[in-house]
């Protein structure tokens, strides 16, 4: 199991505290992780996660009486996720969305696309991309960009706010910055939760909080590589890792999320330094003692403080 210590629980809510002392910790994580995370179990690994977090997404929907549209653009397979009333405020606007995973789980209905449409009463558009190993690099950017253009033709970059988590974060600041190569108009605000950009393996939060977070490092790395990296990719190229990229005063306004057992934490925060040298309103939300995704859960005191700090922040550009 994560270890909490006493004075760590005293620095967390209990919610958060009685989480983490149920989380396994797989044994010998190290040397079974390629085996683990092989292309041959990635559907068992589907499976698994589909089975945990369905009944709370069917719970979610039924509760806050949210409908859900699928549809497609430009062949591109969306999910539109609507609160019964949208906001005034937030009138012709919309959230593009991108689902966490590691790439090769998830879908567009996750708890994250679903509650920002519930509490911030705004439409959502959750891109349901293609998922690896099926789908490698750059697939599933390369549909994602095809989504972007088609919605900043039918709604206006300005009344866009992306959002993306995790691997869906990748997704997302990549497609911006082929975007950007475009002369295409980047959107009004974007969320970035627990992001991974930068897939090389570097970063101080990949070692310093093993054995700290909801699943290894090593885990997380055997996914990518084996599943959603080519062999050819340079994995520092600025679209692959986009903590690489060089940034302007263009690129969007930005809010991060991570946290401090978040083995992403390394990632957002050099975003973030790298945003703010560029010129680029950005805001760092630094959770104490939270993990990879706790945003996701509904009533966490920490996550829906998170989520109302991130509301203020899209919000602030009308």
């Amino acid at each position: 199991m994560v270890t909490v210590t006493a004075s760590q629980k005293a620095s967390i809510s209990p919610e958060a505290a009685e989480f983490l002392s149920k989380i396994p910790m797989i044994p010998f994580a190290g040397l079974l992780s390629p085996y683990l995370a092989s292309s041959k179990r990635v559907q068992g690994l589907r499976n698994d996660m589909a089975t945990k977090v369905s009944p709370n997404e069917e719970d979610l929907m039924a509760r806050h009486n949210l409908k859900l549209t699928p549809t497609k653009i430009a062949t591109v397979p969306v999910l539109i996720i609507e609160p019964p009333t949208l906001s005034s405020e937030h009138e012709g606007k919309i959230i593009l969305n991108f689902f966490g995973g590691g790439f090769v789980m998830g879908s567009a209905r996750e708890r994250a696309a679903l509650l920002m449409a519930t509490e911030m009463r705004i439409r959502v558009y959750s891109v349901e991309y293609s998922k690896s190993p099926e789908t490698r690099y750059p697939g599933a950017r390369d549909e994602a960009l095809t989504v972007y253009r088609q919605l900043i033709s039918s709604f206006g970059a300005k009344n866009i706010y992306g959002m993306g988590s995790s691997a869906g974060g990748q997704i997302l600041v990549s497609m911006l910055l082929i975007a950007r190569s475009e002369k295409l108009p980047m959107p009004a605000r974007l969320f970035l939760c627990t992001p991974a950009l930068d897939l090389s393996g570097a970063g101080d939060s990949l070692v310093s909080n093993e054995g700290r977070d909801v699943m290894p490092a090593s885990f997380l790395s055997a996914i990518v590589k084996q599943n959603y990296q080519l062999d050819t990719v340079d994995v520092k190229d600025s679209y692959y890792s986009p903590v690489y990229a060089d940034y302007d005063a263009s690129f969007p306004p930005t809010v991060i999320s991570v946290g401090t057992r978040d083995l992403f934490l390394s990632d957002g925060v050099r975003m973030y330094w790298k945003l703010r040298e560029a010129g680029v309103e950005a805001e760092l939300l630094v959770s104490e003692g939270m993990w990879h995704g706790f945003n996701w859960n509904e009533t966490l005191p920490e996550a829906v403080r998170l989520r109302r700090c991130v509301r203020e922040f899209l919000a602030s550009s009308l």
